[in-house]
């Protein structure tokens, strides 16, 4: 399944771009969908947003579908999903 990730704010200033499409087993979740980006873009993220160790994301950084609230990493995503990565810190 297809889902679109547009990153906002500090995210995208440190991954490079705005929006991507990511390539997803049917059946994952929003915390299956954090670790792919984590696996990709952590060593361009600050140790405050991106934890090497055990490589996942601080809870400061959330998934939300476009228009809705945050989702529980074990939120199953669907094909089509329009997501946004969001840093709650800095207002998000």
């Amino acid at each position: 399944m297809k889902v679109t990730v547009r990153f906002f704010g500090l995210f995208k200033r440190y991954i490079g771009e705005g929006e991507r499409v990511f390539d997803l087993p049917e059946g994952s979740s929003a915390g299956d969908l954090l670790r792919l980006i984590g696996e990709e873009y952590g060593q361009r993220l600050p140790a405050d947003l991106w934890d090497t160790d055990p490589g996942r994301f601080y809870r400061t950084v959330r998934v939300s579908r476009k228009g809705g609230p945050f989702l529980d990493e074990t939120e199953p995503l669907n094909d089509g999903n329009e997501l946004l990565l969001l840093f709650t810190m800095a207002g998000g």
